[in-house]
């Protein structure tokens, strides 16, 4: 029974990412608030859901399971969750914002038993592990995200969307590298992805953290899509 099961998960799980990884940069660069937008943001978000979810059964039903697949595949759905419910939080809707709350928590706890299964791994041999890097920046999005006062600060739901959504995108460039640039060093694999992902992160909050640049999604075109 596990060996269909696992075959369907993986098929979803890789899938799900490749989606996603094609989607993101379609609805990156289209208009905000244009269909193309609209749907490429369905895309990346149905994608990452798939994949994520995948990826936290794959870990499951292994008959060695994986901690740091589970892990990550909780943090990846952290993302992408608190990414969809930003724009509507914007217009204020305050359920929404009690799941952003409920889900920054356990993307926090589940950043920080990653990090954790990255120091169980952690040799001289090995510093860099996936666990360390990719929780790390789980553990610095929820910090950063939980500042958000949500319905009472609507005109920053652009900025924390941008951030949970890049974050997401972030695991899905860790993913195509861990798996598919082999002939990079591992530790090579881990941080560029990584890095590249913070950088943009870092410079997405400071574009549109500022005054003005994240008015209220009246409209609700861009956050139709997430």
């Amino acid at each position: 029974m596990v060996e269909p099961l696992y075959t369907v998960f993986r098929v979803l799980h890789v899938g799900g990412s490749f989606l996603a990884f094609a989607a993101a940069p379609l609805a990156l660069l289209a208009i905000k608030g244009s269909r193309r937008h609209i749907l490429a943001g369905r895309f990346f978000t149905l994608g990452m859901g798939t994949g994520a979810t995948a990826g936290v059964l794959l870990a499951g039903i292994r008959p060695d399971p994986v901690v740091g697949l589970f892990l990550l595949g909780l943090v990846a759905l952290f993302f992408t969750a608190t990414g969809y419910l930003a724009p509507r939080i914007g217009r204020g809707s305050r359920s929404s914002y009690r799941w952003d709350r409920a889900l920054t928590a356990a993307g926090g706890l589940a950043s920080l038993a990653l990090i954790y299964d990255g120091l169980l791994e952690f040799t001289r041999a090995a510093p860099v592990q996936e666990g360390l890097v990719l929780g790390g920046l789980g553990l610095g999005v929820a910090a950063a995200h939980a500042r958000w006062r949500g319905p009472a600060d609507p005109s920053r739901w652009r900025v924390e969307h941008l951030t949970s959504l890049l974050a997401a995108y972030t695991v899905v460039w860790s993913f195509i590298f861990g798996l598919y640039i082999r002939m990079l060093p591992s530790a090579a694999r881990v941080l560029i992805p990584a890095v590249v992902g913070i950088a943009i992160i870092w410079w997405a909050r400071r574009r549109f953290a500022e005054p003005g640049a994240g008015r209220g999604p009246a409209a609700g075109a861009v956050t139709q899509a997430a």
